[in-house]
Order: structure tokens, then sequence, then C-alpha cells
């Protein structure tokens, strides 16, 4: 199989119409999970249209560890379109891993705005925290701070992270400022000794 996955992807340049129905066959029958991802990979890196909306296809349809290799490889694709696409495999699963991946995909895109919608939406709390841990490597720094104001308690420390993430130390120290938790506000300040910038040392000195 190995050969023949090899052979298909140097086949994809000259006959990609016959070769990507096959990819797809092997991506979603193949008992062996490691071929069913080479498979996947060789689709990925096609810049054919109908290559990458069998990504999306296998994303959507396969088993559930070839569809966490689908979405990860549809994440490093090139267009805008990627973050409507990721969104639409969001949307089509309920699948914990994959809503895992999907999240993580959009973080490296800086999809700040897409983000935030799976965190207004989500119901299952370990998806949810996930999104807003990572919205802040995507940027989201002042959605952060507007939901920590209105934060239930088991949500303050995910958003603390998020905010650490996007290396946000002024609006960590506001934060520090207003909290009445005295475990929040421990979770902030050792966040801000991990950050060490000058900003955040400033505050620490003036409030050991």
């Amino acid at each position: 199989m190995d050969q023949r996955i090899q052979a298909l992807a140097r086949l994809m340049a000259t006959d990609a119409p016959k070769v990507i129905p096959i990819l797809k066959s092997i991506a979603l029958e193949s008992s062996n999970a490691r071929e069913g991802r080479r498979a996947l990979i060789v689709l990925a890196q096609s810049d054919r249209p109908e290559a990458r909306e069998t990504v999306i296809d296998v994303a959507k349809s396969g088993p559930e560890p070839i569809r966490v290799t689908a979405v990860r490889e549809l994440g490093r694709l090139n267009g805008p379109a990627i973050v409507d696409d990721l969104m639409e495999v969001y949307a089509a699963t309920a699948s914990e891993s994959v809503k895992t991946q999907v999240v993580t995909s959009l973080a490296q895109r800086d999809a700040a705005p897409a983000l935030f919608k799976i965190v207004q939406s989500e119901k299952d709390h370990r998806v949810r925290d996930a999104a807003i841990m990572t919205l802040g490597e995507a940027g989201g720094r002042k959605q952060l701070t507007m939901m920590y104001a209105k934060a239930a308690a088991d949500t303050k420390r995910p958003i603390i992270v998020g905010l650490f993430n996007a290396q946000a130390d002024e609006e960590l120290i506001q934060i520090a400022e207003k909290e009445k938790d005295p475990a929040a506000r421990e979770e902030i300040l050792a966040r801000l000794r991990l950050l060490g910038t000058p900003k955040a040392k400033a505050y620490l000195d003036g409030h050991r």
C-alpha cells in the first residue's frame, strides 16, 4: 500500500480526476490508520480544488482518527476560504477530538472571530475552554477581556490562560486590580510572573 500511495502521488499531477477518488477511498476505508493518513496528506498537498473538497469530505465523514488528520491538514492549506471550511467541518461534527483539532487549526490561522463564535455557542465545556485558551494565540485580547467581565467562576481560569497566551500583560494587570476572588487573582499574578515583561515586573514589585 505504501508503494501504491507513492505511485498515486506521482500521478496526481497528470491524472488527478482518477487519482483523487482512489486516495479518498483509501483514506475512508483502509483498516490501517497510518495508510489512511498518508493518502489524506497526498490529497492535502495538491492545489486542485477537488482535492481540497475531498479533504473536507473526509473531515466530515471519515473514521475519527482520519477526520482529525483531515482537519489538521486542512488548517495548513492556503487561502482565505479555509477558515470557513474549518467552521463547516466544526458545524458538521459532534466529536470532541475533531472539534478540538478545528480549534487548534483556527488558532494557527489567527482566526479570532471564528474562535469567538465557538466560545459563544459550544456546550461542551472542554471544547469551549480549549477555544477560550487558544483565542489568545489568535489575537483575541479584546474578546477575552470583555468575556472576563461577565465570566462565571469556572471560565475565569481559561480566560486568564488565553490572555497569558496573548502576552496581554496590560489586560491581566487591569483584571488583577478589580478581581476580588483570591484564587483567581493569584492565578493572574502567577501568569504575570511567567510573562516577565517590564509592565508585569513593575506591577508585581508594587504588589508583593
